[in-house]
């Protein structure tokens, strides 16, 4: 009997954090993400795009000196994401001509994608906002494993329990950049 309820109780341990992160398919404007931490970039020019010390070895989005990030997730081998990288690149310049660089950071994620391809994916794309490698896709389960590519507008809310709240989730391509920007200053706070 004490064997059966041990096992029992084992078996709700184990179902318990499956059901909490059960949710499925994209965030939703006012969902909170997960805190979860990443490798942080080598280099140093991206390391200061995220306002992250020579340091840090790994960091979260609450270490990031933004007051909101722009997340891609992408992969380089989804078409979508490769088509829309000079749209990518577009919106990075946009923040930068109309004096947006220091409240809209962006970060983007290789879903499934090592260091090297990621560097092969930033380098044909000419892509200059910092990019991270998710080999595992731990970091892409944490965003509900969905599709390619995908953003997500979040902001740190007051307390670091409940860490960034998202603000645009967006699954696919956007239309342009002006519009995508249009969009993002809309639904920031």
């Amino acid at each position: 009997m004490r064997r059966l309820q041990h096992t029992l109780i084992v078996c709700i341990a184990l179902l318990f954090p499956i059901q909490s992160l059960a949710q499925e398919g994209p965030f939703n404007p006012g969902d909170h993400l997960p805190i979860f931490s990443m490798t942080a970039p080598e280099s140093a020019a991206h390391r200061n795009a995220l306002g992250l010390s020579a340091e840090a070895t790994t960091f979260t989005l609450a270490d990031v000196d933004a007051p909101a990030v722009l997340i891609q997730i992408f992969s380089m081998y989804c078409p979508i994401c490769q088509r829309e990288a000079p749209e990518m690149n577009r919106l990075y310049e946009l923040l930068r001509e109309k004096g947006l660089a220091d409240q809209i950071t962006i970060l983007g994620l290789g879903a499934g994608n090592s260091d090297l391809e990621v560097q092969v994916f930033r380098e044909r794309y000419s892509v200059p906002f910092p990019m991270i490698s998710d080999p595992d896709y731990i970091l892409h389960q944490a965003f509900h494993g969905v599709g390619t590519p995908y953003y997500i507008l979040a902001q740190p809310t007051d307390s670091a329990e409940t860490g960034h709240v998202v603000r645009l989730s967006h699954l696919g391509a956007f239309d342009s950049a002006e519009i995508f920007l249009e969009d993002l200053l809309e639904a920031k706070q």
